[in-house]
């Protein structure tokens, strides 16, 4: 395993913290990955003003999850051996977490690995899918199967882009920012109640305390032995959701399956590690305020337990979950009965009218 090396984290304008970066590096040649939607809106900004002595050769891919396939990382390396790139030359990522996932997967294996640097665009890749050093891609519908740690040379982090994002894409990136609230303690998820225009809200603030969230977690612990587990709260049945939908073609955006897994692991840190009724109350209110779409039904519950068992955190063919005990007090490694996983997917789906008393 590759040794952890702390990655340069610089916030700021994209081109002109790039250029600055490249004139204390020496790389063969550079290279900048994009997809339908960052080559159109954010790559023409990346390139104003570009200095003529510094090429640098796009490659693109479709947009998309559900394009986060073996057939795309193929088709980077294809590009970059037809394009020449050596041992010595740099792949930007620019675009949200599939681009960052994608490139940084396609780039630490091409020639057992180039260097990479994370350019992200969206809200969710800002707060949270830049950062931490996971890659990997989609296999068989299951999110991730295949990836590896390596970590990017350093992140660039423009909250400009963010300017040329839709409603949609920035409530799928408070997801994660939610999750790190809930990960942090009550007074960061109080933070959270006052935000209604997603359009309106100056992200900045919330970004940063995510990104120091994260960081403090994944520098102390970089390849998940232990301590950044906490990081999958509500991705555990978020990404179960998200392979089935996947699976049938439904290209929905992760946050949105992240704020549904959270609502339901909510469910199941109440009734199976004591969170109190007020944090789930106040919790839970705040996604379904924003996430409304349980995005599956009750018929749908064998096939997202399908999903589940194929979940990297298993161990012994036990379902593992992170949970809260409180906000702010994660648990690891939680074996849950398939009934009560039931019950929190039927909770997502149809909740009470009344929350369930402690």
């Amino acid at each position: 395993m590759i040794p952890f090396r702390k990655p340069n984290y610089l916030f700021g304008p994209a081109s002109e913290l790039l250029q600055h970066w490249l004139q204390r590096q020496s790389y063969s040649k550079l290279f900048v990955l994009t997809d339908d939607n960052t080559s159109a809106h954010c790559l023409p900004a990346l390139l104003q003003d570009w200095p003529a002595e510094w090429p640098l050769h796009e490659i693109k891919v479709y947009a998309g999850e559900q394009h986060k396939t073996l057939q795309a990382a193929e088709y980077i390396w294809q590009q970059l051996t037809l394009k020449g790139a050596d041992r010595h030359a740099l792949l930007v990522n620019l675009g949200g977490g599939m681009i960052c996932d994608l490139g940084g997967f396609a780039a630490a294996t091409y020639k057992r690995g180039i260097a990479f640097l994370h350019m992200p665009t969206t809200l969710l890749a800002q707060a949270d899918a830049a950062y931490g050093g996971k890659l990997g891609v989609d296999f068989m519908h299951y999110k991730n199967q295949i990836g590896v740690f390596a970590f990017p040379v350093a992140v660039i982090n423009d909250h400009q882009f963010l300017k040329t994002l839709p409603a949609e894409q920035l409530r799928s990136g408070f997801a994660e920012i939610i999750k790190h609230a809930l990960l942090h303690g009550k007074k960061a998820l109080q933070r959270l109640h006052d935000i209604d225009d997603v359009e309106q809200t100056d992200w900045t603030p919330y970004i940063l305390r995510s990104v120091k969230a994260k960081l403090k977690v994944t520098e102390a612990d970089p390849y998940e032995r232990h301590e950044r587990k906490v990081l999958n709260f509500g991705h555990t049945l978020g990404h179960a959701i998200e392979g089935l939908l996947l699976h049938r073609r439904t290209n929905p955006l992760h946050g949105f399956c992240v704020a549904a897994g959270m609502i339901a692991e909510l469910y199941l840190s109440h009734h199976c590690c004591g969170l109190k009724s007020k944090t789930f109350e106040q919790a839970v209110a705040l996604l379904r305020r924003h996430f409304p779409d349980p995005l599956i039904g009750e018929a749908d519950i064998p096939e997202v337990l399908g999903f589940l068992r194929q979940d990297k955190k298993n161990r012994d063919g036990q379902v593992r979950f992170v949970l809260l005990r409180k906000a702010g007090k994660p648990v690891i490694d939680v074996s849950v009965p398939e009934q009560t996983i039931i019950e929190a997917l039927q909770f997502l789906i149809a909740p009470p009218q009344s929350q369930p008393s402690e």
